[in-house]
């Protein structure tokens, strides 16, 4: 039998038995048992405390840092390197080094393969010859040891920053740890972008982490503003922080002026007490970056716009002078991406470029969504069933500011109580995009002046295809529209910022793309509320034109809602006939019939066109490929139209609001009226969602009745919200209002009501849940047995 060894590095106790034998060697005119030693120990680096693990280094570097004790005071620092290894003056720099950062410092440095062994002393970095060794002469040491010159400790910690020594990962983890603590607060501190405890994992890390780990000289991370590119650099950070083959320095590149290089120089100054020039930082980057070690890798954040300066040092710690050892990750705004990779033509890639492998970061996809909610519920926060499909909860600061909001309330003192956030926001939107840009800052006073050429842009009916069906979707305005509403340096302004994007689409027209949608369409609510004063006087023409006019914009129905409050807040009062004329404009089903052409703008795909043929089939077009599809592939056969009043009266709804008679006189409470007549629409009064994860719901349909969301889904339309909300505020006084909904016999209408209340069943609330669950099996579900098709 032939029997292999599992351990091929001496372990910890091989490593126990040296260092015992090698003490003997070196002091054996000390009393046995007078000494102890560690295996770790710590020092002060500047303001950060550094561990030394003798025994991991041991196994990465075939030599292992000990701190020997006499009794309990420090005596010597050990280098302890693998047998058969020569001794060398790096070994003895090493030693050094050490015992002149430890407090209080030990007297000698011990260098030994545990055959050959020099002592030096470490005031004098000088062999210790004593005529007679004893306790008297080791005495005088101790007293030398204490009078060190300030050159001796700058020359220890360049030596241990070096790249001989592994201490300069935990003196780099140290800043960094120093540099995202001053950058982490409370849920509402919002001049901090890190929250402690709520760090939502992203699958860009994973994807950035890969190509660190490939050697890639440069990963750029690209996104809009506040789409979390800080918080993925915070991660790649983090994570790292106890491996063996990288150590990542964070820079907060707009905390200091000056190029990356300066801004290194500074974080080693301010964390570590290590104060270089930009030559000695540019020298200590050279030597790591071509050692065969680990890696180090600066995770640059804050790159607002592409300065000279910045550029210039990219340039050179991506070039022939630094080794592959050096990484760099960059966390950009996407507008900034292409003026660091390609020269001003646009056609041909620059240095960074060439060297670089962009990660762009979207909205949470699915997965990344299920981490946040776990997250949130570890904070008492939860999302009730719908929020899945919401799109704004894939915006991480929506996250943050409802987050702020809960964190805040004295109720959230209460541990025994939790949190549940709205399956959708509506308004709400709008609202924490006014409260997280204030009134009178100048993104604000930039974005009220795209709003004015985004309602004349979108009222242009001579704009072509390409652009109409871009400005549905996307916040655009043609650059010659914009030129006549904001001054160009304003407008350079945003775009070098990040808050705007220049863009070319597919008609070849100029546009401007506004990258904080939520602000924009705040401001747009604001202009439309001004423009409907100087209208209402004719409520039925007043409500054609308010209609056309949200219909043209993305987060149209949200707009819409948010103008209607702002009207009223400025001094408006909403006549009922103008309710009224609203509730005429009712959504409609078309069959498709042949001749009927549509199209449609796809993100990563461009725009598709869709034909209706004589023999009924749909023949779709993306760029030159041609496919052919029964109409029935296409929800079932129909298309939807006139949608956009009632989505908007939907989000109206959900709050208590009394209605007027054209002579001013107060009539009744209106919304109650609207959920009854809004919640019978045969389909679901849902805006589109082009992220696939988002876009589908499970429906039912009922012949004859129309079809609804499967309550399975929990609540994803506006109206349902809506319906939910009554309930909650007013259950104890709307049994009335529930008897008037069966009378309607509407399949919708009563699905909706029994979403809500399957809501209110599971919310937490013992009294309002018991009643809902009393309406569902006493009321509601009664009520829907006697369509056919449900039992």
């Amino acid at each position: 039998m032939t029997l292999v060894p599992v351990t091929t590095a001496p372990t910890e106790a091989d490593l126990e038995a040296r260092i015992h034998a090698v003490l003997l060697l070196a002091f054996p005119w000390l009393p046995p048992g007078s000494l102890k030693h560690q295996l770790k120990f710590t020092f002060k680096f500047g303001h950060k405390i550094v561990e030394v693990d003798g025994a991991a280094a041991s196994q990465a570097q075939a030599r292992a840092d000990i701190l020997v004790f006499h009794g309990s005071t420090p005596l010597a620092v050990l280098e302890l390197k693998r047998e058969g290894l020569p001794l060398t003056q790096d070994d003895t720099d090493q030693g050094l080094s050490y015992a002149r950062m430890v407090d209080p410092r030990p007297p000698l440095v011990v260098i030994t393969n545990g055959v050959d062994l020099t002592l030096i002393e470490t005031h004098a970095a000088k062999e210790w010859q004593p005529g007679t060794p004893s306790e008297v002469a080791l005495g005088k040491l101790f007293s030398a040891a204490g009078m060190l010159a300030a050159s001796d400790l700058q020359r220890a910690v360049e030596v241990l920053m070096g790249p001989s020594s592994r201490v300069w990962m935990s003196a780099v983890r140290a800043a960094t740890d120093t540099t995202l603590a001053d950058m982490t607060g409370r849920w509402d501190e919002f001049e901090k972008p890190f929250v402690e405890g709520f760090l939502i994992p992203r699958s860009a890390t994973a994807e950035v982490l890969d190509n660190v780990r490939a050697r890639k000289r440069i990963t750029i991370v690209e996104g809009a503003p506040l789409a979390g590119k800080s918080n993925v650099l915070r991660e790649v950070a983090l994570s790292q922080f106890s491996v063996d083959d990288m150590a990542v320095l964070f820079v907060e590149a707009d905390s200091h002026g000056g190029g990356i290089i300066s801004m290194i120089s500074a974080i080693l100054g301010d964390a570590l007490g290590w104060h270089v020039s930009a030559n000695d930082t540019r020298n200590w980057l050279a030597s790591l970056s071509k050692q065969d070690g680990p890696a180090l890798v600066l995770a640059i954040d804050g790159l607002g716009t592409a300065r000279d300066e910045v550029r210039r040092d990219i340039e050179e710690l991506s070039g022939d002078r630094y080794g592959s050892n050096l990484r760099l990750v960059i966390g950009v705004d996407d507008t900034v991406t292409t003026r660091l990779t390609m020269n001003e033509t646009g056609r041909k890639a620059t240095k960074i470029g060439r060297r670089s492998t962009v990660v762009t970061l979207d909205v949470l996809a699915a997965s990344e969504f299920g981490q946040a909610v776990n997250l949130l519920s570890d904070h008492r926060i939860g999302i009730m069933q719908g929020g899945q499909s919401a799109i704004e909860y894939r915006i991480p600061w929506v996250l943050r500011s409802l987050g702020a909001d809960i964190t805040t309330s004295p109720q959230y003192a209460n541990e025994a109580l939790a949190a549940a956030l709205p399956p959708l926001l509506g308004v709400e939107l709008l609202n924490r995009a006014r409260e997280r840009f204030d009134e009178n800052s100048v993104i604000r006073h930039s974005y009220r002046a795209l709003a004015e050429a985004v309602m004349v842009d979108t009222a242009d009916n001579s704009r072509l295809p390409a652009t109409v069906l871009q400005s549905m979707e996307t916040f655009v305005i043609r650059r010659k529209t914009l030129k006549d509403h904001i001054d160009t340096r304003e407008l350079k302004e945003l775009i070098s910022r990040g808050f705007a994007k220049e863009s070319v689409n597919e008609d070849q027209d100029m546009v401007i793309v506004a990258r904080l949608p939520e602000l924009l369409a705040s401001e747009l609510a604001f202009h439309l509320a001004h423009d409907l004063k100087s209208r209402i006087a004719n409520p039925p023409s007043a409500a054609a034109w308010f209609i056309a006019a949200c219909a043209r914009l993305p987060l149209g129905d949200i707009i819409g809602a948010q103008a209607l409050f702002d009207f009223v807040t400025i001094g408006g009062s909403i006549p009922m006939n103008f309710i009224t004329e609203m509730l005429s404009v009712k959504p409609r089903a078309e069959k498709l019939r042949p001749g009927m052409k549509f199209a449609m703008n796809v993100p990563g795909s461009g725009r598709i066109e869709f034909t209706v043929r004589e023999d009924g089939q749909v023949m779709v077009e993306t760029g030159a490929v041609q496919e052919v599809f029964a109409a029935e592939e296409f929800a079932d056969g129909e298309m939807y139209a006139d949608m956009d009043s009632w989505m908007i009266l939907a989000h109206l709804a959900g709050y208590p609001f009394v209605a007027q008679t054209p002579d001013g006189t107060v009539a009744s409470r209106a919304d109650p009226m609207l959920l009854t007549e809004i919640g019978t629409a045969p389909m679901a009064l849902r805006r589109p969602v082009l992220q696939e994860d988002m876009s589908g719901v499970l429906m039912h349909h009922i012949e004859g009745h129309g079809s609804i969301v499967c309550h399975n889904a929990g609540i994803v339309e506006p109206i349902t919200y809506s319906i939910h909300t009554f309930l909650r505020r007013d259950h104890a006084g709307v049994e009335d209002w529930i008897d008037e909904a069966i009378e309607r016999k509407s399949f919708p209408l009563l699905a909706r009501i029994e979403v809500a209340l399957l809501a209110l069943v599971e919310g937490g609330n013992p009294q309002v849940a018991s009643w809902a669950s009393e309406m569902l099996v006493s009321k509601i579900r009664p009520a829907l047995q006697e369509f056919p098709g449900l039992h």
